[in-house]
């Protein structure tokens, strides 16, 4: 084959991985929907909390370390909490959903809208 061929079909094979690649990193999946503060979803976050969260943070209060925390904030620093500093965190083990409902509770918390269930 000549020159220009063979470059052709490593130009096409390189972009063709490098395609593939960007696709698993999830580079052209679509953003998440907006987390939205609602009174359900405080409430939602709420009973996650208590699910997930209140055996350990029980006696850890809370309010002080996410004050001025966005659910935003809240919801991608549940995502990275075993790398979080002086946090000794376990990954967040919830769906999805759950991690943005909690966002949106920790966000309030924060705000002193709601207060940190204790049982």
């Amino acid at each position: 084959m000549r020159a220009r061929t063979w470059i052709a079909v490593f130009l096409f094979a390189g972009l063709t991985l490098a395609f593939g690649k960007a696709w698993d990193a999830g580079l052209f999946d679509p953003p998440p929907p907006p987390l939205v503060d609602t009174p359900q979803a405080v409430e939602a976050g709420k009973a996650v909390f208590l699910y997930r969260c209140v055996s350990c943070h029980r006696d850890v209060p809370l309010s002080k370390r996410v004050a001025g925390w966005s659910p935003e904030k809240a919801y991608e620093t549940i995502g990275r909490l075993p790398s979080v500093p002086r946090g000794n965190m376990p990954a967040f083990p919830g769906t999805d959903e759950d991690r943005r409902v909690l966002a949106v509770f920790l966000a309030a918390l924060g705000a002193g809208r709601v207060a940190q269930p204790a049982y």
